[in-house]
C-alpha cells in the first residue's frame, strides 16, 4: 500500500497534487449551482442535467488540456467525479432535511 502511494505521489500527474483539491471544488460548486438553478419540479431530472453539465466541463477541460498542453489526466477526471458525489451527497442532505420539516 505504501509503495502504490508512493508511486501514485511521484508521477508526473499526482494524485494528491493541489490541482486535484481545485477539481473536485470546481465540479462541487458547478454541480451544486447547476442542480438549484435548474427549474424542474423532479429533483432526479435536476440532478441529471447538473450532472451532464458538471461531467462536460469536466470533459471540456480535459480536452482542452490535450490540446493545448498535451496532456489529458484521467485523474483530474476522477477527482471530479469525487466533486460531483460530493455534490450529490449534500444536494440529497439537504432535500432530506426539507422533507423532514
Amino acid at each position: 500500500m505504501i509503495l502504490l502511494l508512493a508511486t501514485l505521489a511521484s508521477s508526473p500527474d499526482p494524485m494528491f497534487g493541489p490541482d486535484k483539491f481545485r477539481h473536485a471544488g470546481v465540479s462541487f460548486v458547478l454541480f451544486t449551482s447547476s442542480c438549484t438553478l435548474i427549474r424542474d419540479d423532479c429533483p432526479c431530472q435536476r440532478a441529471a442535467g447538473a450532472a451532464g453539465i458538471t461531467v462536460s466541463a469536466g470533459l471540456v477541460k480535459e480536452l482542452y488540456d490535450l490540446g493545448v498542453k498535451g496532456r489529458f489526466s484521467y485523474r483530474d477526471l476522477l477527482w471530479d467525479g469525487v466533486g460531483l458525489a460530493l455534490g450529490v451527497a449534500v444536494m440529497y442532505l439537504q432535500a432530506e432535511a426539507g422533507r423532514q420539516r
